[in-house]
């Protein structure tokens, strides 16, 4: 099947692009462009959103779950439905999130889930005990080469992304060595000094996780990781733009300081409870409570009940970022992250595109070219 979908803009890597059109194959992009640039087959299907932005599916680098499941509990109708809810949400791409846990156990929900198919990110349990967040403290391990082995037997090659705290014993050589095998490393979950977090990054780190948050605080004369991941051009990091997590000024500093660098990147760390409303729900291990959009196990804040199209919006509110700047921070930015480099609209691509109103609502997601909201 042939179809056109067409909008009064389109959103490339370069920039808006007025009069767009999207022409999907089956499930991949045979063209995209300006409507008087691209030819439409006769026997294509057209569905024009008229005034609406078309942009390509969202990415999301850091999701526990959702719609009432945790991808480490939940079975094969479980993760679909947690792929369902995403998609609702205009996210296309994801790394299902693991949280720390016995050893084991995370083993065997790796492993599960790199048989599902999904593409995985591992959070904990190599974090620092000083900044656990939520993470419990007793299953909370060192890193090993024998344990990233043991993480690559089960994952099968679908592990994405790895947390670490860079101060770690044994951090640095586990953070060089996964990086060699085509791993990516965000440190997180870290007390760690400036020089420590320097060590992480010569060492192959790249990323963030949930800047400002499970970090040292930012100090004048000990910047520490914070301060390395908001000045340093070489690191992407990603933040929760719920209003919960950081406060809608600092969103905005944070926009200010790394979109430049094309470094900055929206993540929901939403768990099971994303979608339900109040109540108890589960994150790994760990019970949460939920009330008023706030999730909370044991005093601390334990991922979030924010959706990327709500991350979206709240970033063209707090940040005071246009909507092709929004877009940009959960769409090419994370991909960049993940070692996607070409244009999102290439021929061939596999036909992942969303939606949206000039004023950041979605309307629309398509996923290899289906239309799944």
């Amino acid at each position: 099947m042939i179809q056109a979908i067409a909008a009064k803009s389109l959103l490339t890597a370069a920039g808006e692009m007025a009069e767009g059109v999207v022409v999907i194959e089956d499930d991949r992009i045979r063209a995209a462009g300006s409507r008087q640039a691209v030819a439409i087959p006769a026997q294509a299907r057209v569905v024009d959103f008229g005034e609406a932005v078309l942009a390509p599916g969202l990415v999301d680098v850091h999701v526990h779950g959702g719609a009432g499941h945790d991808f480490i509990s939940a079975d094969a109708a479980g993760l679909r439905t947690i792929g369902a809810h995403l998609a609702r949400h205009g996210v296309t791409r994801y790394l299902a999130t693991t949280v720390t846990a016995e050893w084991e156990a995370t083993l065997r929900a790796v492993g599960r889930l790199a048989e599902a198919g999904l593409e995985l990110h591992l959070e904990g349990p190599f974090l620092s005990a000083a900044r656990p967040g939520v993470h419990p403290r007793e299953q909370l391990i060192e890193p090993s080469i024998e344990r990233l082995d043991a993480l690559c037997q089960a994952a099968q090659g679908r592990l994405r992304l790895i947390t670490i705290a860079p101060e770690l014993p044994g951090a640095l050589e586990f953070i060089a060595e996964a990086t060699a095998r085509g791993i990516r490393i965000s440190m997180g979950h870290s007390d760690a000094t400036l020089e420590q977090a320097m060590a992480g990054m010569a060492a192959g780190a790249r990323h963030v996780t949930h800047v400002f948050n499970a970090m040292a605080p930012l100090q004048q004369r000990a910047p520490g990781l914070l301060g390395l991941a908001l000045t340093e051009a070489g690191l992407s990091a990603e933040i929760i733009a719920d209003g919960i997590h950081v406060h809608p000024r600092l969103v905005a500093a944070f926009c200010r300081l790394k979109k430049e660098e094309g470094r900055a990147i929206l993540a929901s760390d939403g768990i099971s409870a994303a979608g339900c409303g109040d109540g108890n729900f589960r994150l790994g291990p760990i019970e949460v409570q939920v009330a008023g959009g706030r999730c909370e196990a044991n005093g601390s804040l334990a991922g979030s009940v924010l959706t990327m199209d709500a991350a979206v919006k709240n970033v063209m509110e707090f940040g005071r970022q246009t909507l092709a700047e929004a877009l940009a921070m959960a769409t090419v930015n994370p991909a960049r992250l993940l070692g996607e480099e070409r244009e999102p609209w290439r021929e061939g691509a596999r036909a992942d595109l969303t939606v949206w109103s000039r004023n950041g609502d979605l309307k629309a997601t398509f996923a290899a070219g289906q239309q799944v909201h």
